[in-house]
């Protein structure tokens, strides 16, 4: 807009004319060469001068109107073919490293630029439209004729979640800057980045679980007298008072039960975003997500051959923002059924990479979770809840609830404070016989899912060499 208006009036009358012609001449730049390759041109309105050149040359003849007419043409022509050329033979190609990621683990991307074309790249932008968070492998190379430029990106992957690497883009341009030649790739590779996963202190399941030796040696009879006698509660059954002892003491006595596991340990993660609190990896919605992930790593792969499921109610929506405290989506149930064996473990993984918070309550959730829970299941509630609870807490009373219809519970709080003052929470959940354990996030544990992989070395040598190898390690 400044070059037309430092034009005269009467050159400024032409270029409006010729101005809504524009389209047809970039369709002409653009003949013959492949769909995502795309010309567009910088600076026109100098080639709009040739008729006047053309017509000075015809009524006052001179040399100059020749050379000047020929020095324009002759550029716009080989700034033209120049363009057209890294069209036609510039490729550009890019390779991610590895396949499996985990939080905390490393990305590595390799990009190459190959020019088959006599003609240097002097210059060339790659624009990366990927939306994995703090990745921007973007630059600007050159590029000398027949030869080809290598660069690498790496990124340490903090956030779980499944994002996507591309579309990208190539620009490139002439020496007089008056073309742009604009290459897409709309290749696009989705990377599913999994939560971590860490050896956890030992967790205490609810108390009448029998080992998995002695599962073998015993049927699945459900719930079974057992040797002693306790209190009557109000949850309990009519049916299991000990009459006798009952006359005996003057209250109500009921038999102990022990309850027979079916094998069957669902993870109930608690997902609401109003009980979270923290940001980053240390809040505690991500360590609540890697103590599901933990737990259900440790319970499959345990010499009992436990089968683990899975229920949660979490948001969907864009992996960007995945794990950001700040915004709840809309509810989406996820629920695996138990099963047995690590492939077991990796669909856990899969389901929770993507999760966010939401704002369904945990009472909530467990009224839901009520439809898909069979009778000697047994279910480990990781939550966050705040420890400065009322007795009147809904999600304790439908833990009642279940614990009344043979399902046991065990509770996981997790806590950012090293001295947690969860003895209410204790408390209440003590009195109808539900285990509680605290995990505090600031933890360090170590990781349980480890893997073996290679990775390529470069080192430089004291002459100025390159040395490049191949090491093994060990990350998780």
């Amino acid at each position: 807009m400044q070059v037309t208006r430092a034009l005269p009036r009467s050159l400024r009358r032409f270029w409006g004319r010729w101005r809504p012609r524009l389209p047809a001449l970039t369709t002409l730049w653009n003949r013959g060469l492949p769909e995502r390759a795309q010309i567009t041109h910088n600076i026109i309105w100098p080639l709009l001068l040739t008729p006047l050149l053309l017509l000075n040359q015809l009524v006052t003849p001179h040399p100059v109107w020749v050379v000047l007419l020929v020095t324009l043409l002759g550029l716009y022509a080989v700034a033209l073919v120049w363009v057209r050329q890294q069209a036609l033979l510039v490729t550009f190609t890019r390779h991610r490293t590895g396949t499996l990621l985990v939080a905390g683990d490393e990305l590595s991307e390799e990009f190459e630029l190959h020019n088959d074309s006599i003609l240097p790249v002097l210059w060339a932008e790659f624009l990366d439209q990927s939306n994995l968070p703090d990745y921007n492998p973007g630059r600007v190379i050159g590029c000398g004729g027949n030869t080809s430029y290598r660069w690498h990106a790496k990124l340490i992957c903090r956030r779980r979640g499944v994002y996507r690497l591309g579309p990208h883009q190539l620009v490139l341009g002439d020496p007089c800057h008056f073309f742009t030649l604009t290459i897409d790739f709309a290749e696009r590779e989705a990377v599913l980045i999994y939560p971590r996963v860490l050896h956890l202190p030992p967790v205490t399941l609810p108390q009448g679980s029998a080992t998995g030796s002695a599962r073998r040696q015993r049927p699945l009879w459900g719930a079974q007298p057992a040797a002693t006698v306790r209190a009557y509660q109000a949850t309990d059954s009519l049916r299991y008072v000990h009459w006798p002892i009952t006359a005996h003491r003057g209250e109500l006595m009921v038999k102990e039960l022990e309850t027979e596991p079916s094998g069957a340990v669902w993870i109930v993660l608690d997902l609401n975003q109003a009980v979270q609190s923290g940001t980053g990896e240390r809040s505690t919605l991500e360590y609540s997500i890697i103590v599901a992930a933990s737990l259900v790593a440790q319970l499959v792969s345990s010499s009992d051959q436990r089968a683990v499921g899975l229920f949660t109610i979490g948001g969907s929506g864009d992996a960007v923002a995945a794990t950001t405290p700040d915004a709840a989506a809309q509810p989406a149930v996820i629920a695996l059924s138990p099963q047995r064996g690590q492939a077991q473990l990796w669909s856990v993984l899969a389901a929770l990479a993507p999760v966010q918070a939401s704002n369904v309550t945990l009472s909530d959730l467990l009224r839901t979770a009520r439809t898909s829970l069979s009778r000697r299941s047994t279910i480990v509630v990781v939550t966050a809840q705040p420890s400065t609870v009322q007795p009147e807490t809904d999600w304790l009373a439908q833990l009642v609830h279940l614990q009344a219809t043979g399902i046991m519970s065990s509770v996981c709080l997790v806590s950012m404070r090293a001295v947690a003052p969860d003895e209410p929470v204790r408390a209440l959940l003590a009195r109808y016989n539900i285990p509680v354990q605290t995990l505090l996030t600031d933890a360090q544990l170590p990781p349980a899912l480890t893997f073996r992989r290679t990775r390529r070395v470069i080192r430089s040598t004291p002459t100025g060499g390159v040395v490049t190898y191949e090491e093994e390690e060990e990350v998780g």
